[in-house]
C-alpha cells in the first residue's frame, strides 16, 4: 500500500498503536479473539457457509472452531450475519468505510478524510448496528495491511463491540491529523459535530497560552470520550448478561432435543399430532394412565411458551441447495457445487428459539431417491 507521507503515516501507526494499547488494558479479551477472527472471516468471504468459514478459520487462522460456533457467534450479531440477506446489505457499505480509509491514507488529502467520514456515518446511522464499528475496524485492517506493522490485530481481535467503537473513532481522529482535517465527531441525529482541534492536536500558535488551551481542551475530550466508553461497557455487560441467560435457556432446549435424551421435542410435536387424532375419536384412556393427555398437553405449553418452536414440517418434501442444506444435518449423496439442487424429506424438523432467531437444533434431511424414498 502506497502512502502520501511515510512520516506522517508513522504518526498515524503510533496514534491509532497508542489507542489500542491503551484499550487492552481495560478488557479481558480472550474471550473475544475467536468471535472476531469468526467475523473477520465472514467479512473476506461472505458468499459461502459455516462449513467453509469453519475450513477456513482452520486452514488460514489455525483456529478450529466448528459449524454451529461459527452460527452462534453471529446469531448475537447486529445485524444478523447468520442472514444472508443482512450480509449482503451491510458488508458492501462496511467495505466502502474500508476502502476510503485506505485511500485517505494513499492520498492524505482533506477531501479523502471527507468521503471516509461520510462513509462511516452513512452506516453507524443506520438502525440496530451495535457489530458494524467492530466489523469496520477489522475491514480497515484487513484492506490496509500496513497498519499491521506493529502487530496490531491480534490486539483488535481481542475487543468486542464497543471497545471496538472507541478504536474506530480513535482511527477516525488519527486520519485526520494525517490529512490535515479538521476533526468530525459521528453524532446520533445525523449531523457532523466539529472539533476543536485540527489534525488530532492543536493548532500551532503563537501564544503559550492559546497551546496550553488546545491541550486542555485535547484532554478534556478525550475524558469525555473514556467517560463514555465506560458507560458503553457496562451497557454491553449488561447485555451479555441477558444473553447468557437466553444461551443457558436454549441450552436446556437443545439437550431435550439431543439423542441422548430421545430427542424429546420430536417426539412431543409427533405424540401431540397423535392424541388429536385419538381425541376426534372419542378414545378414552384407561383410568390408570388417564392424566397422560393433560401431561403432553401441559409438556407442549411449556415449550410453547417459551418461544421454541419447529424450524420445519415435518414429513414434508422438498427441494434444496447446497447452501441451504449446510444449515441442516443432510443425508445422501453428494452435491455437486453450491447450487446443485436435491429434493429431500424432512426427517426432524429442527427448532428455533423465536426471540432471538437461534436454533436450538438443526432439522435433519435425508435425500429423497427416485422411490419417493
Amino acid at each position: 500500500m502506497n502512502c502520501a507521507s511515510e512520516r506522517k503515516f508513522k504518526e498515524l501507526l503510533e496514534h491509532i498503536h497508542h489507542s489500542l494499547e491503551m484499550k487492552k488494558r481495560r478488557v479481558n479479551g480472550d474471550d473475544f479473539v475467536e468471535e472476531s477472527k469468526i467475523l473477520a472471516t465472514v467479512l473476506a468471504h461472505p458468499d459461502d457457509g459455516p462449513r467453509m468459514w469453519s475450513d477456513m478459520l482452520s486452514k488460514e487462522l489455525f483456529t478450529h472452531i466448528g459449524e454451529e460456533d461459527v452460527l452462534k457467534v453471529l446469531r448475537y450479531t447486529y445485524p444478523r450475519l447468520n442472514s444472508p440477506a443482512d450480509r449482503n446489505k451491510i458488508i458492501p457499505l462496511v467495505y466502502e468505510v474500508a476502502t476510503a480509509f485506505k485511500e485517505a491514507i494513499e492520498q492524505g488529502q482533506e477531501k479523502n478524510y471527507a468521503i471516509f467520514v461520510e462513509a462511516r456515518d452513512k452506516i453507524l446511522a443506520m438502525g440496530k448496528n451495535r457489530t458494524v464499528p467492530r466489523l469496520m475496524v477489522l475491514a480497515i485492517f484487513n484492506t490496509c495491511t500496513e497498519l499491521n506493522r506493529l502487530e496490531n490485530l491480534e490486539v483488535v481481535y481481542s475487543f468486542r463491540d464497543t471497545v471496538a467503537k472507541y478504536v474506530l473513532f480513535d482511527m477516525s481522529d488519527a486520519l485526520a491529523g494525517y490529512c490535515d482535517a479538521e476533526i468530525k465527531h459521528f453524532s446520533k441525529s445525523g449531523a457532523e459535530a466539529g472539533s476543536n482541534r485540527k489534525g488530532g492536536a492543536a493548532r500551532k500558535s503563537n501564544s503559550r497560552q492559546d497551546s496550553y488551551e488546545a491541550k486542555l481542551s485535547q484532554m478534556e475530550e478525550m475524558a469525555e470520550r473514556n467517560r463514555m466508553m465506560l458507560q458503553d461497557i457496562q451497557d454491553e455487560f449488561d447485555e451479555q448478561l441477558q444473553e447468557t441467560k437466553v444461551q443457558e435457556l436454549t441450552a436446556f432446549f437443545a439437550k431435550l432435543n439431543s439423542d441422548k435424551y430421545g430427542c424429546i421435542l420430536d417426539s412431543l410435536l409427533q405424540v401431540r399430532k397423535g392424541v388429536a387424532l385419538l381425541k376426534k375419536e372419542n378414545f378414552v384412556l384407561p383410568p390408570e394412565i388417564s392424566g397422560l393427555f393433560i401431561l403432553i398437553q401441559k409438556m407442549t405449553q411449556f415449550v410453547m411458551d417459551n418461544h421454541i418452536n419447529p424450524i420445519m414440517k415435518p414429513n414434508s418434501v422438498q427441494e434444496m441447495t447446497a447452501k441451504e442444506a449446510e444449515l441442516c444435518d443432510y443425508s445422501g449423496t453428494a452435491f455437486t457445487s453450491s447450487e446443485d439442487k436435491k429434493l429431500v424429506r424432512v426427517v426432524s424438523p429442527g427448532w428455533l428459539y423465536k426471540d432471538k432467531d437461534i436454533r436450538i437444533a438443526r432439522p435433519k434431511i435425508q435425500e429423497v431417491v427416485d422411490d419417493g424414498k
